[in-house]
């Protein structure tokens, strides 16, 4: 038994800790283009260490939040029933890339066994909705509907650049967020 992966006993009793999910179910491609799995580095520990319903986070390029927290949003979405997730980007072309490498290239490298306890029945080029009622999608807004999670991606660009895009994020996708439920800024 030396080997360093878990057994399937490990794995199914620690299905019900998300941090262990993050640290060992899901896979992502390195800035060498090359797929491993994720292990969350010290800033990113330090963020899930510091948890709060709002998150700002002052963004330093290549810390790999961006990463964390949309499997963060996959994670929850997919092992909690009814949770709707929404990520923001400032351009369609910005959502569909952050959208197929950080949340479909993750859920399509996790284990089979995994996949198969809560399959899709949608799987497009900006949403994911699971058999359990819970969705993740991403767009350049959130207003319609009520989310507990919202990742908002380069939301100082989206202020320079898109007024009037920033002021309906403010005035409709922040207060969209249920309460208790998880916002992240970046």
């Amino acid at each position: 038994m030396g080997s360093s992966e878990p057994g399937l006993i490990e794995v199914v009793d620690c299905l019900g800790d998300w941090k262990w999910r993050l640290s060992n179910l899901y896979w992502i491609v390195d800035e060498s283009g090359k797929k491993v799995r994720f292990a969350p580095n010290s800033e990113q520990l330090d963020l899930l260490g510091n948890l709060h319903s709002n998150n700002l986070i002052l963004k330093a390029r290549q810390l790999g939040f961006t990463t964390l927290i949309d499997l963060l949003g996959l994670d929850q979405t997919y092992f909690t029933e009814n949770y709707a997730a929404a990520i923001i980007a400032h351009g369609l072309n910005e959502a569909g890339k952050i959208f197929r490498n950080k949340v479909q290239f993750p859920w399509k490298s996790l284990p089979e066994g995994v996949r198969a306890l809560n399959p899709t029945v949608n799987d497009s080029a900006s949403e994911l909705v699971f058999q359990n009622g819970s969705s993740i999608y991403v767009g350049t807004s959130g207003r319609s509907g009520t989310l507990q999670f919202l990742h908002i991606s380069e939301y100082g660009k989206i202020c320079r650049r898109y007024p009037e895009k920033a002021s309906e994020i403010k005035t409709g996708s922040l207060p969209a967020v249920h309460a208790g439920g998880l916002t992240f800024v970046e």
